[in-house]
């Protein structure tokens, strides 16, 4: 049976009840124990009203939905049946806050009263899929499902019952139904113009020439986000060589644009070492430096040098960035070694105040790589001193969407920042350098032994 409602507006459902039945003939908690003896048992199941539960006699249902806007009940044999009715529409509550239920549902949706076939969605694709192209289209977001139910309703049944009257989605008990419908009004059947003027019905067709509900492609009036004269809306179908338009899908899918750089926007560098066999004599390093996909900046190399280490080739991953990468521009240099980064931005400090021993008053590891790195970015800095007027303190920052205190090197407008990232994840800058500097030391291996790398992998 077709469910009706009153034209008032939609008025809240209060929280359901549990889901859970208890055996026939026993009500759930919180439903009303008076039933009819007489006559087969019935559950009148009330989903809108003023207490909105199960009851078991006609005249306990009536108290509840007399008067009530938009009241919505229908009977039952089974207790079951009466609860999942009254309970349908729990999972559309969560978003409202009613009830705490429909946690990773709907969280809004979508009622379309006019369009190709108008009913309830749950994604802006789908409604454009029902709007698009449709002339004088009706549509609404709502929070709830039932929300969005009723406003379609409202559309496919524009009269209704006066005002305080209910009607019930089935014959009431005892009501004859022709009784019944003197109760309701005509419904109210205004044809929808369009905006030329043309009077449309609900077929599609229309007095005053053949105009039907949906626009032809490329014939509807441009929107106001149309550029260049084009309706972002339609595209060619390639199968056909003709215009079509585009899905729900189509249109709210991610567009990347390609845009020029920011000016003075820093310049991004991977930069990875890699040693086939590190720790052992027959070790092999090689250094990846990685500016972006086919820029002619890339490095993929040897490691250079007795001592092809891990370490020495992330620290001259990071001296070979500094060489190629413009003196004059802001650059971000990213490394998976937090090693390198430590040595060239936090401990050189006290290592050169302590005449480049450690702790442990042993000689720095590596000392001639970190070395050369700080000479590299002090004479940048030197080079680019006589432009700082141009740069307040504040303006020491390499990269402004990132509030960390700068590091020691991001000053000015040529400075360095260096950024950790994991190896081997998802970063693919990070996997591009890798790939490089493992291409490098796989050449420098075969260089060496004469035989292809992959036997060595």
């Amino acid at each position: 049976m077709a469910e009706n409602d009153g034209p008032h507006g939609f008025t809240s459902v209060n929280t359901p009840l549990s889901t859970a039945a208890p055996p026939a003939p026993a009500p759930a908690a919180g439903v009303k124990r008076k039933r009819e003896s007489k006559g087969a048992l019935k559950f009148y199941g009330v989903r809108v009203g003023k207490e909105p539960g199960i009851y078991h006699t006609w005249a306990e249902c009536l108290d509840q939905v007399r008067g009530f806007p938009k009241a919505m009940f229908k009977s039952f044999t089974s207790l079951t049946d009466a609860q999942h009715f009254v309970d349908a529409d729990a999972d559309s509550m969560g978003s409202s806050g009613i009830g705490g239920v429909g946690a990773g549902k709907a969280t809004k949706w979508y009622g379309v009263r006019s369009g190709r076939v108008p009913g309830v969605y749950t994604s802006w694709a789908q409604v454009l899929d029902q709007i698009t192209g449709w002339k004088a289209p009706k549509h609404k977001g709502f929070k709830t499902r039932i929300e969005a139910e009723l406003y379609v309703k409202e559309g496919q049944q524009s009269g209704g019952l006066a005002d305080g009257m209910v009607e019930s989605i089935e014959q009431a008990d005892g009501i004859p139904a022709q009784k019944k419908a003197k109760t309701a009004q005509k419904p109210d059947v205004r044809p929808i113009k369009d905006e030329f003027g043309f009077f449309i019905d609900t077929h599609g067709t229309a007095t005053g020439g053949v105009v039907t509900n949906e626009y032809e492609p490329g014939a509807a009036p441009l929107p106001s986000d149309a550029e260049d004269g084009f309706d972002p809306s339609i595209t060619i179908d390639h199968t056909t060589n003709s215009l079509r338009y585009k899905t729900g899908a189509e249109r709210t899918k991610m567009k990347y644009q390609a845009m020029r750089p920011a000016q003075d926007a820093p310049i991004r560098i991977y930069t990875d070492g890699s040693s086939l066999s590190n720790g052992q004599i027959s070790a092999i390093g090689g250094v990846g430096v990685y500016f972006g996909p086919g820029d002619k900046r890339n490095i993929s190399e040897g490691l250079t040098g007795t001592r092809q280490t891990n370490q020495r080739a992330e620290l001259t991953a990071i001296s070979r960035a500094l060489e190629v990468a413009p003196r004059d521009r802001k650059i971000i240099i990213f490394s998976d070694s937090n090693y390198a980064i430590n040595c060239t931005n936090v401990w050189f400090h006290k290592w050169r105040e302590n005449g480049w021993v450690n702790a442990s008053r042993k000689p720095v590891e590596n000392r001639d790589l970190i070395q050369k790195i700080i000479d590299t970015l002090e004479e940048r800095y030197r080079m680019n001193k006589h432009r700082h007027q141009d740069y307040e303190e504040e303006d020491d920052s390499v990269d402004p969407d990132d509030s960390a205190k700068p590091g020691p090197w991001e000053r000015g407008p040529a400075g360095v920042k260096f950024v950790w990232v994991k190896g081997h994840a998802k970063d693919e800058g990070n996997n591009a350098a890798d790939s490089l500097a493992t291409a490098g030391a796989r050449e420098a291996k075969e260089l060496v032994e004469g035989v292809p790398g992959d036997e060595y992998s």
